[in-house]
């Protein structure tokens, strides 16, 4: 029996292996730049993608480093990305290689290859990147006309060109301007400061005032003021002392607040209340805080529209 679980053991690793042989590196595409129009200092980017199947896994060892590759060609930065295409996974290396050759004509110049090192299943599996060239060329010509000083050699920097902005400026400020000028009008309107005191707005100040004397934790004196403040909005508003009896005439005269006439009728019957029935507790039950303060808001709201 133990001679049969050795050999189910040793076939078990022999299909292990056979699958791990199995796995390999589908392909390598070197993409490149263009190959030709480079001078000294530029610098050259190039692509590597290799595909393999899954269970093959990159190196990260063999993948080359930044550095001098020779004399006059560094491997200034390198990266990895992985992905899967097709199933397969794909490792995607980019290289940025700066040339320092100074070469009086063109001339080729050859970028070394490089093996990249995988390992599936334990086993290492490797795969060469192929070399490729560029074409250099001068940056003078070989045997150039005398010069009384090597820096009559180089050519001039070219002279930066103005750009006319005065379009762009002009539209900028133009559109500038109408914001200021239309953020200066809700100001005036809503009666933000600096336009919080001014004639005309008897509701709106009285709202302000409200909101300050009915808010939270203010004591039950705050809601007789509050009616009072109100109170003298609308004499203000009308021009003279209103009562509950004198309200159609009120509304006949400012139309704006008609439809707020229930509400008025129950500002009227709560102050009748708390003044001459001296009952704040009552006025509140029938005409409650959030109510004052949601009625006079309506009212300024109104007040700003206008009939």
């Amino acid at each position: 029996m133990n001679t049969v679980k050795r050999w189910t053991y040793i076939g078990l690793a022999l299909l292990a292996g056979a699958a791990a042989a199995q796995a390999q590196v589908r392909s390598v595409t070197l993409l490149t730049p263009r190959l030709f129009g480079y001078f000294v200092g530029d610098v050259l980017h190039t692509e590597v993608d290799v595909v393999v199947d899954k269970g093959v896994d990159l190196l990260p060892a063999s993948v080359p480093q930044p550095g001098p590759l020779n004399a006059w060609l560094e491997l200034i930065g390198s990266r990895v990305e992985e992905d899967s295409v097709n199933g397969e996974k794909l490792y995607r290396l980019y290289f940025d290689y700066q040339n320092f050759y100074p070469a009086l004509d063109s001339r080729r110049l050859d970028v070394p290859g490089f093996t990249l090192s995988f390992t599936s299943g334990g086993q290492p599996v490797s795969e060469q990147v192929p070399p490729w060239s560029f074409l250099i060329s001068p940056l003078r010509e070989v045997q150039p006309a005398a010069k009384a000083s090597g820096a009559d050699y180089m050519q001039p920097d070219e002279i930066p060109q103005n750009i006319d902005l005065h379009r762009e400026r002009l539209a900028t400020f133009s559109f500038l301007a109408a914001c200021l000028a239309a953020s200066g009008l809700l100001i005036y309107h809503l009666a933000w400061w600096p336009f919080t005191v001014r004639p005309g707005r008897p509701f709106t100040d009285a709202a302000r005032r409200i909101r300050t004397l009915l808010g939270p934790g203010q004591k039950e004196s705050g809601y007789r003021e509050a009616l009072l403040a109100l109170h003298r909005a609308i004499d203000t508003t009308a021009g003279h002392s209103v009562f509950a009896e004198d309200l159609q005439d009120f509304l006949d005269r400012a139309p704006e607040f008609s439809r707020l006439k229930n509400e008025f009728n129950l500002f009227f019957s709560s102050s009748r209340q708390a003044f001459f029935g001296d009952d704040v507790a009552r006025a509140r039950a029938e005409f409650g805080a959030d109510a004052l303060v949601a009625f006079s808001n309506r009212l300024a709201s109104a007040e700003r529209v206008g009939p």
